[in-house]
């Protein structure tokens, strides 16, 4: 399985220590596309340029999920789910993180999903590093694997 994780910002320090030790412990080959901050202007403009530098990066192919904090919920469980059915169509997984300012309609139009890791609002650094263990966790629970209690 491949999967992209699609992100404005890059990871520094401990976190990324940390993130990359989650991409290297699972087998699925995920490949991580950084974007640079949009600096130009109002809230709006931020987020129209980084939506096109996002949309740019998306695979046509891909089930396609945006961590957003209107997104749906969901259980570890559920989440390795998300994986499963899409090994079974031959699929692979595009994330989308956006930046200070979320993501623009335009990006979530694109999207087959929005998901939220919580309620409540993270760094883009954390964001991904939560995400990272998360695909980690799936891999683990759909091989039963005794990483997930």
């Amino acid at each position: 399985m491949k999967i992209q994780i699609i992100s404005i910002g890059k990871l520094s320090g401990e976190i990324a220590t940390l993130a990359a030790r989650y991409q290297k412990m699972t087998s699925w080959q995920i490949k991580d596309v950084t974007l640079a901050h949009s600096k130009k202007g109002s809230e709006s403009q931020v987020k129209l340029d980084e939506s096109k530098s996002i949309i740019a990066k998306i695979n046509k192919n891909a089930h396609v999920i945006a961590l957003d904090l209107s997104g749906k919920q969901c259980v570890s469980q559920d989440f390795s789910s998300i994986f499963a059915k899409q090994m079974m169509v031959g699929k692979d997984v595009d994330f989308i993180i956006g930046g200070a300012f979320g993501l623009d309609d335009s990006v979530l139009a694109k999207t087959n999903a929005k998901l939220s890791l919580s309620k409540m609002t993270f760094p883009h650094q954390i964001a991904k590093l939560l995400l990272l263990e998360q695909i980690y966790r799936a891999e683990t629970i759909l091989n039963n694997h005794p990483y997930h209690k």
